[in-house]
């Protein structure tokens, strides 16, 4: 099986479904990642202090190294301007958005839920691009000289339930009604792989950091990831709901 993560910044991928995205891959599936930006925005932490050129080429080699910790294919990164994504033409990502859906032929994509999460405008930029893109990738006739056309099942994003949502006081967290979530995946077995990843991201673990000091640890975040579906050529086998398996009612190769 074939999952492919879509997202904006280097550490989304961890910070947000790394758990999830983690298991797919010990559990035998290939998961692919593409990273629209190199993160040269960013301002947790010593960030700020490294310039945009040096933290670019930082935070780079670290979404390589905790893509590699997650299990992850080695990721694409399509440099585009970080905290500038809304403002560039659709193409800039429908192109190679769609090129890397046709490459890597994912039965799974994965994404920010289209709140954003944190409602950053690059998230949600990103999500909205991936949702044309789970359309535009099946097409035959949209850009045929992006490869063939191909067909992912279902589009995944990654959320914050309101349950959990709330205990988090200290910054707004765009989230979700628990009744409205559609997967809860049990990452609780690869805690200890995110929490490397996240080390990873060393410029940015000041944001976790922060966060576990407030909650008081981060086992009972990270236990469970949760998601709605976005769109869905195979539908979920109903009851019970949330499944526990993104890939759930869909038939697994030998």
């Amino acid at each position: 099986m074939r999952i492919l993560a879509l997202f904006a910044h280097p550490d989304d991928e961890t910070f947000g479904p790394g758990g999830t995205l983690a298991r797919a891959a010990a559990e035998g599936a290939l998961v692919g990642l593409i990273c629209a930006t190199r993160g040269e925005a960013g301002t947790i932490g010593e960030s700020a202090s490294l310039g945009r050129e040096r933290l670019a080429a930082v935070r780079e080699q670290e979404l390589r190294a905790a893509a590699k910790v997650l299990g992850l294919e080695p990721p694409e990164i399509l440099d585009l301007p970080d905290s500038g994504l809304a403002a560039l033409p659709e193409d800039d990502l429908l192109l190679p958005f769609t090129a890397a859906v046709r490459r890597f032929r994912p039965h799974l994509m994965v994404t920010f839920h289209p709140n954003g999460v944190s409602g950053h405008t690059d998230h949600r930029t990103v999500t909205a691009r991936a949702t044309r893109v789970f359309d535009l990738a099946a097409d035959p006739g949209y850009r045929p000289d992006l490869g063939p056309a191909h067909a992912a099942d279902r589009l995944w994003g990654y959320c914050i339930p309101t349950s959990v949502a709330e205990r988090i006081t200290y910054r707004e967290i765009f989230s979700v009604p628990d009744d409205e979530v559609d997967a809860l995946v049990d990452t609780r077995a690869w805690i200890a792989v995110k929490r490397a990843a996240v080390a990873a991201h060393a410029t940015q673990r000041e944001f976790v950091d922060r966060l576990e000091a407030f909650l008081g640890g981060m086992e009972a975040m990270w236990s469970e990831e949760a998601f709605c579906l976005l769109a869905s050529r195979a539908p979920l086998p109903g009851d019970p709901v949330p499944v526990r398996d993104l890939f759930a009612g869909m038939p697994r190769p030998d």
